[in-house]
């Protein structure tokens, strides 16, 4: 949540690619209201990270990059946040270099899906 908002504001992009995490992830549906009730009003970031295993950063981080990216691109104040998260969670920059592939080969992937059916 703290990424989507991290320029300023959350769009319409944002809230469903969230949405769409939460169904992954199979989020019980109590768990998932509170967390958009989180949409309108983003927690601290630091609160946020405190409350994750170290063993789950890496997961952590490469979908934070994919709400970062979903509404077009990677503002400034999205990827300064990333990078924070990073220290926070003391995970190499690295990690979110591999989260930044991850999601450009994930987009391309999907845009090759809409080409091939034009």
């Amino acid at each position: 949540m703290a990424v989507a908002a991290a320029d300023g504001a959350i769009v319409a992009e944002e809230a469903a690619c969230v949405e769409s995490i939460m169904g992954a992830v199979m989020l019980h549906p109590e768990a998932r209201a509170g967390l958009r009730n989180q949409l309108t009003d983003p927690p601290l970031w630091s609160a946020s990270l405190a409350e994750i295993d170290g063993n789950h950063a890496r997961t952590v981080l490469f979908l934070a990059a994919y709400v970062a990216a979903v509404d077009g691109d990677y503002d400034d104040e999205e990827v300064r946040l990333l990078r924070q998260m990073c220290e926070a969670l003391e995970v190499s920059t690295d990690v979110l270099d591999d989260a930044f592939t991850w999601v450009e080969s994930g987009l391309n992937w999907m845009a090759s899906l809409h080409e091939n059916t034009a």
